[in-house]
This record gives structure tokens, C-alpha cells and sequence, in this order.
């Protein structure tokens, strides 16, 4: 057939005609080439980089498919977390104390102040205290005195006090010459009889012994003193004060001596400041003489006293007598400095 085409060729066939021969004659063809290239791949030799073990790769696990019949696991829902609030700092609001209770709180810190200073006129508390005192009277004399005094509580409410002194007297007058002299001793019992943070009273009984070796430092006179005296904070003022009663009257003694029998109102004030480090005290006294028709005279007196820590006190103390001449407690002036330990 083959020679019938290229005869065909060579004889000009027509184009068509060509073709047509030409189509049986390749899908003839078509099986053999196919052979022959498939024979011709076994024949190559292995390519270096194809050469060793071949590589498995890992086949991918494929999903399994839950048995008919069998339930499914169900996977829990994710349940979500509630945000925990942040936990604000909690300010506590304490409630105020009402007017009445810090009413009490303040008169209370009043009254232990001045107590712990001294100069609470009410308060039981122990002190050994020494004084200087330098005093012009009225007669134109003049005295240099040196008090010892002890104050020892012997139970909660109970006091016991007692005191003496050593003066220098300079009488002043021609022919006679400064001499030391003792006065009087004289010891008291008080207690307090109603306490309470606006008000306390207490009261006490004094006794004098006519121990003074100049007429002039003594009246020669065994004497009863009772008094009563008040504690009234005032916390408006952050001050308290101190009222206070003294009878004293002589019973027996040198009959060649006059009788005593005098009152005695004196108004004590004091103030605490820095914490009560310091402390300011005012004082008017009255005396009132009732040997001479009730005359009177009239004091001032001052004070300024510091804390020396916790057991020492230091205090300085001027007074100006107004009027009273010839009534007992009467002078010109008098400067006073003493130091005191609180136990």
C-alpha cells in the first residue's frame, strides 16, 4: 500500500487523494511505535539521583467514620469564664462618736494633763517637789524660803501630803540682822468624793503645827484647815479650771498669840500647750479675815512650767499682792521656781 502511495506521488495525484492514503496507513502504525517506546523506557539506565531505597512517604491518616449503631462523643462546649471584677480597696468609715461621748473623751484628757503636769488641784498622783520662794510683804520685810513637800497616794481615791520649809527672814530694822528660821509643818489627808470627766470634787482635812522658830514664819497656832476644791474642763478653751474653798482656824496653841480664822477662795485656770510640754496657769486669790470684820485682800498669780520628760517637771511662778495689808496670805510681790518629780 505503501508503494501505491508514493506511485501516487509520482504520478501527481491530487492533495486529498494523498492525505486519504496517508491516515489508514499511521493508525497501522500507531500499536508498533507504542511497543517500542515503551521498550525503549526499560533500557535507560537508573539516574544517579533515582539510585538507593525509595522513600516511602507517610500516608496521612484518614478520618474515621464512627460505626453505625455507636454513639458520638460530643466535645464539650467551651463554657466561658465570667471576668472576675477587680477587688476595690475597702475604706472603713468609722462613725464619729457622738457629741456626748467626745465631750467625756476630751474632759477626761484635760483632767489627766494637768494631772500628769501637777497642777490639777483634784488629782491623786505621787511627786516629791522642792521650791524656791522670794518674798517681800507688806511690813517691809522680806523672806528667802526653801519648801520641801511629798505627795504619796496611799490608796485609788486617797492622798497624803505633807510639807516644810527653811526661810531666810530679813526683818528690815534697825538692830536686827537676817537669820534662818523653820515655820510651820503642816500635813493633810484628802480624797475624792465625786469623779466624773466634767466635775470631780474632792475634798481635805489639814492640820498646821506651830513648829516655826520666828513669830514672824508662824502664828504659834495649832490650826484645822478643811478644804474642797473642784476639776472643771473646758474643752472650748482646752483649758480647765480649779475652784477651791479653804477654812482655816486655829484650835489652841500660844495664848499670847492672836486667833486665826480666815477664808481663802482662790480660782485657778490652766491652760496646756505644745502637746502639753507647757502649761500657763492664772490665779486670783481671795483672803477674807474674819478677826477684823471680814477685810479682805486680794492676790494674782502666775505661772508658766515646762515637762522635763517623763517624770520631771520645772515650773517659774510671779504673783503681785493688790491690796490687805495685816491679812494673813497678804504681800507686795513674790517670785517663785521649783522642780517637781511625778511618780
Amino acid at each position: 500500500m505503501t508503494a501505491m502511495c508514493v506511485v501516487a506521488v509520482h504520478a501527481r495525484v491530487p492533495g486529498w487523494a494523498v492525505l486519504l492514503c496517508l491516515i489508514p496507513a499511521c493508525w497501522l502504525l500507531s500499536p508498533a511505535l507504542g511497543s517500542t517506546r515503551a521498550h525503549a523506557q526499560d533500557l535507560q539506565p537508573d539516574l544517579p539521583e533515582e539510585s538507593g531505597p525509595v522513600r516511602v512517604q507517610p500516608l496521612e491518616a484518614l478520618p474515621q467514620k464512627p460505626a453505625a449503631g455507636l454513639p458520638q462523643e460530643e466535645k464539650p462546649e467551651a463554657v466561658p469564664v465570667p471576668e472576675i471584677p477587680q477587688e476595690r480597696p475597702q475604706v472603713k468609715h468609722e462613725e464619729r462618736p457622738e457629741p456626748k461621748a467626745l465631750n467625756r473623751m476630751v474632759n477626761r484628757l484635760l483632767n489627766i494633763l494637768t494631772a500628769d503636769n501637777g497642777t490639777n488641784r483634784t488629782a491623786v498622783v505621787g511627786r516629791a517637789q522642792f521650791l524656791t520662794e522670794y518674798r517681800e510683804r507688806r511690813d517691809s520685810s522680806v523672806q528667802l524660803s526653801n519648801t520641801a513637800r511629798v505627795d504619796i497616794p496611799l490608796a485609788a481615791n486617797l492622798l497624803w501630803r505633807t510639807d516644810a520649809d527653811l526661810t531666810l527672814y530679813d526683818p528690815r530694822t534697825a538692830g536686827n540682822s537676817p537669820s534662818f528660821a523653820t515655820g510651820d509643818v503642816s500635813t493633810r489627808l484628802g480624797t475624792k468624793i465625786y469623779e466624773e470627766p466634767a466635775f470631780t470634787t474632792f475634798i481635805e482635812a489639814q492640820v498646821v503645827f506651830p513648829t516655826a522658830t520666828n513669830d514672824n514664819l508662824g502664828r504659834g497656832k495649832y490650826q484645822l484647815v478643811p478644804a474642797v476644791f473642784f476639776s472643771i474642763p473646758i474643752q472650748k478653751l482646752d483649758m480647765a479650771v480649779f475652784p477651791g474653798i479653804q477654812q482655816d482656824v486655829s484650835v489652841g496653841g500660844d495664848p499670847s498669840r492672836k486667833g486665826v480664822n480666815f477664808t481663802k477662795l482662790n480660782l485657778e485656770m490652766t491652760k496646756p500647750w505644745a502637746n502639753s510640754l507647757w502649761w500657763t496657769t492664772f490665779e486670783p486669790v481671795l483672803y477674807i479675815d474674819w478677826t477684823q470684820k471680814a477685810k479682805t485682800a486680794f492676790d494674782l498669780e502666775f505661772e508658766v512650767g515646762r515637762r522635763l520628760g517623763d517624770h520631771w517637771r520645772a515650773w517659774f511662778r510671779p504673783a503681785v499682792g493688790l491690796w490687805g495689808t495685816g491679812v494673813p496670805g497678804s504681800y507686795d510681790w513674790y517670785a517663785q521656781i521649783g522642780i517637781r518629780y511625778m511618780f
